[in-house]
């Protein structure tokens, strides 16, 4: 699950999902948060970590799964048949 999708089961908002990041040590904005969400700001895999994190312990608190996958379960992008990026 992806991060937008996540928030809108989790039921928290915007200034809930700000707290939890900032409780688990990260510095990102809710202005940066609401970029990434909307997809106009690509995180860095370690700020897409602490929002699913933070995400992630809103629904284990509440008995359920986490199901907000974290970077390293994301899909990678497919490089050519060369291998090189371009």
């Amino acid at each position: 699950m992806v991060l937008r999708a996540g928030l809108a089961l989790s039921e928290l908002d915007l200034a809930e999902l700000w707290a939890a990041q900032a409780g688990l040590g990260g510095m990102l904005t809710r202005d940066e948060i609401e970029a990434t969400l909307c997809g106009m700001r690509e995180p860095t895999a370690y700020e897409h970590d602490l929002l699913a994190q933070a995400l992630n312990d809103h629904f284990t608190e509440r008995g359920q799964n986490h199901p907000v996958a974290y970077s390293d379960g994301l899909d990678d992008p497919v490089l050519p048949p060369n291998g090189s990026g371009a």
